[in-house]
């Protein structure tokens, strides 16, 4: 087997089975410059999944054919000023809508496509869902606030009028700077 259809083939099994939503889209320059097109060359399983196609009949769809008009438009200005820069954008935080209306937080990197000769024809792009990481996330903060506002801020004033003194007090001072060390390192 030769070396271009190994990878080729090895190309073709990473889009396959990546969790990943990874897309490769092809655009050109008109006379005055402008990039046009869009359309997908070529998708992760996860990216057609996600709007109920697959990996062939993906091809030639548009973020336009796929997303809201506001994350299509999105998508579409993200891609023109990497090209016009020539320059990746890294780890954009996204909030995106499947075709089931399922909402979805991504982490976008998207970077252009050259040719040999330097020439860009379109933009490589990588989402990956991070919604669990995000909610997960949420949740700790919440739980962060829940106990500076349930124990930690009704434990100090007992301290301070109460307990300064006593044994107990002894106690509750080193619960309260355990709990202050904690929360901080938590945020």
């Amino acid at each position: 087997m030769g070396r271009s259809i190994q990878e080729l083939l090895i190309f073709n099994s990473f889009l396959q089975n990546t969790s990943d939503s990874i897309v490769i889209k092809e655009y050109f320059a008109n006379e005055r410059g402008e990039f046009i097109g869009g359309k997908i060359v070529c998708a992760s399983d996860t990216k057609a999944r996600h709007y109920g196609l697959d990996m062939d009949n993906i091809r030639g769809h548009t973020d336009f054919d796929l997303l809201p008009r506001g994350q299509a438009e999105k998508a579409f200005q993200d891609d023109i000023w990497v090209m016009k820069n020539r320059k990746p954008i890294k780890d954009i935080r996204e909030t995106i809508t499947h075709k089931n209306g399922e909402i979805v937080n991504i982490s976008v990197t998207k970077f252009p496509w050259f040719l040999p000769g330097g020439e860009i024809v379109g933009v490589m792009c990588i989402a990956r869902d991070i919604t669990i990481r995000e909610r997960a996330k949420q949740k700790t903060h919440d739980l962060v606030e829940f106990l500076k506002q349930e124990i930690l801020t009704p434990l100090i004033p007992m301290y301070q009028n109460d307990l300064r003194n006593s044994k107990s007090g002894k106690a509750v001072q080193t619960i309260i700077l355990r709990l202050r060390r904690k929360l901080k390192e938590v945020l």
